[in-house]
């Protein structure tokens, strides 16, 4: 992109800063569209698709530019340019970006911590987050497998904020069941994987395949489910004693949860420290 020497919406006569008066069009569209709820990305888009002209025949805008556009405080004027903003719109465009910065980074440490700790219900793979869906960010299996439920930040927030909330009304919820079954974890998936992967092969290798089926078994061993009686009780102690939330911080996450789990069909389980599971809509 071309770099201008004069802000966009402004030209320069006789020494004098004047209104451009096509370009202050654009500037007010802008301005207007961002506070109806349009993204950057989306407006920067629009202006490209319509072929409007940023400077010397440039027409590829980016939402770096409109986000610089909208904090610009020289279009509600000043000594030097004359008003193109109402204060009034100016205000409204620049509560709304603050906002969006603010819950950006208040979920940071949250979204990170999910990102680690969220698997498929399916195969055990981890599940990532995507931001290609424009303002909504989408959570998905990594190797592909389909969830019937759209899953965002808000409604994955929300189903692991009830779970915690129903072992704090229920703490009962949070014993072991004496018929727990063994749960496999990601690494225990992908030895399980490798172990079936060197039994097919045409020349077997006894050394590789014993090795994997003692690594195999090592991993599995981890993952069985001890009934830590002391663990269970403690757990259910301190839980019983925290206040209902609507949205749980990192380090209440960090303290009490060991995995998340999304099932295919949209249902979310919290994995407690003590491999106590809590789905929504069910224990």
């Amino acid at each position: 992109m071309a770099i201008r020497t004069i802000l966009y919406g402004y030209n320069v006569e006789n020494g004098k800063t004047v209104i451009n008066i096509q370009e202050s069009e654009i500037v007010k569209k802008v301005f207007s569209l961002y506070a109806e709820g349009k993204t950057l990305s989306d407006i920067a888009l629009m202006l490209t698709d319509h072929n409007v002209i940023y400077f010397r025949n440039e027409v590829k805008w980016n939402k770096n530019t409109i986000s610089r556009m909208i904090e610009n405080e020289k279009y509600i004027g000043n000594d030097v340019y004359p008003t193109i903003i109402s204060p009034e719109l100016f205000n409204k465009a620049r509560t709304i970006k603050n906002q969006k910065s603010c819950k950006q980074k208040k979920h940071t440490k949250e979204i990170e911590l999910l990102r680690k700790i969220t698997v498929c219900g399916k195969c055990g793979g981890r599940y990532k987050r995507i931001n290609t869906w424009g303002t909504r960010e989408k959570w998905m299996c990594s190797n592909g497998c389909a969830c019937v439920t759209y899953i965002d930040d808000s409604i994955l927030e929300k189903a692991i904020s009830d779970n915690f909330n129903t072992a704090i009304n229920n703490p009962a919820l949070l014993d072991i069941k004496a018929d727990s079954k063994y749960q496999p974890t990601i690494e225990a998936v992908k030895e399980e994987n490798e172990l079936l992967r060197l039994m097919d092969q045409p020349k077997i290798s006894f050394s590789a395949v014993s090795k994997s089926i003692m690594q195999e078994a090592k991993v599995r061993f981890n993952c069985c489910e001890f009934d830590d009686g002391e663990l269970t009780e403690e757990l259910k102690d301190e839980i019983s004693q925290l206040s209902i939330d609507e949205k749980l911080d990192c380090r209440t996450m960090k303290k009490y949860i060991k995995q998340v789990t999304i099932q295919s069909d949209g249902r979310i389980t919290t994995v407690f420290i003590n491999n106590a599971e809590i789905t929504n809509g069910g224990a």
